[in-house]
């Protein structure tokens, strides 16, 4: 398995706007990490094994990618009753956490 991936700005811009475009899979999905365990929806775009988001459908340029070579997905825990989205009303549930694949003995 590929360990490193080089992408410079320009790149990473290219192949964000491809994926806007042409993209497989292309939606509102809710994100949080372990520096913000806030859920935050993001607009995402899929392309072959690059998972881009963006602040909007409308943004000209990612705000970040995920590669997902070696990643594991899984079924997230059910949200609280009534978890509903501010902006439209619906309801939102989580149905895939992402892990990286061995990341964690990665660490130093």
């Amino acid at each position: 398995m590929q360990k490193a991936i080089r992408l410079n700005d320009g790149h990473v811009v290219t192949l964000g706007l491809l994926a806007q475009k042409d993209g497989t899979r292309k939606g509102y999905l809710s994100k949080r990490s372990a520096d913000n365990p806030k859920w935050q929806t993001k607009w995402f775009a899929l392309l072959q094994n690059l998972l881009f988001y963006f602040e909007s459908d409308s943004s000209p340029r990612p705000s970040g990618l995920y590669l997902l070579e070696g990643s594991i997905c899984k079924r997230a825990p059910s949200p609280k009753r009534g978890t509903s989205s501010k902006e439209s009303g619906e309801k939102q549930v989580p149905l895939l956490q992402l892990h990286r694949h061995g990341w964690e003995s990665q660490k130093t």
